[in-house]
């Protein structure tokens, strides 16, 4: 009990600082070490409470495309260029949220097996498959680390939900570099105007 309790006041003491940093300088060294995902947590909320008060709006064309701003349009123009906009924004805070990994709504369903199997074989054999090591392994320079695919009962059940698992993984992946094009893409088009 006393671990988590040690556990728990260390990250508060860790988050307390990284706040403090944010205040003074804008951004934590936390934020440094990752700022894909810094960028990703922090530009979808910022564009999320633009599209609530956004105190106007540029004229897209159906392309998107930014047109000069007439005076005399009618309020059904009005409410339909407004609709645009908020709709590119809100489009854009979507895509930041997908080329997030923790946000994406993509998921893959091998996940739950895959961690119980990840479980199952650490248990058996120890952090990294310790208990497969060979003595040739245990006297060379480097360590031998061993996956639920070298499991010598279960490997080949194991290698099926892996090869599954990479798959969807490598389908998430695309989607998401999908996702990260068309924000940047965008971003970029539309970034003086926000």
């Amino acid at each position: 009990m006393a671990k988590k309790h040690t556990r728990e006041i260390i990250d508060f003491e860790y988050e307390e600082r990284m706040s403090k940093q944010r205040a003074k300088r804008g951004f934590s060294d936390s934020d440094v070490l990752s700022i894909d995902y810094w960028f990703c947590n922090t530009i979808s909320p910022m564009l999320k409470q633009l599209a609530k008060k956004t105190p106007g709006f540029f004229l897209l064309d159906e392309k998107g495309n930014i047109i000069s701003f007439d005076k005399s349009l009618s309020t059904e123009e009005n409410e339909m260029y407004l609709k645009r906009w908020l709709d590119m924004i809100q489009h854009l805070a979507f895509l930041a949220d997908e080329m997030n990994e923790n946000k994406c709504s993509m998921k893959n369903p091998y996940d739950k097996e895959w961690n119980r199997i990840e479980r199952i074989f650490e248990k058996k054999y120890g952090f990294l498959g310790e208990k497969l090591q060979t003595e040739e392994d245990k006297k060379s320079d480097g360590i031998r680390m061993y996956t639920p695919i070298n499991d010598p009962v279960n490997g080949k059940e194991y290698c099926k939900v892996w090869n599954s698992y990479r798959k969807c993984e490598k389908e998430i992946e695309r989607y998401r570099e999908k996702c990260k094009s068309e924000f940047f893409k965008l971003f970029s088009k539309y970034f003086r105007y926000f």
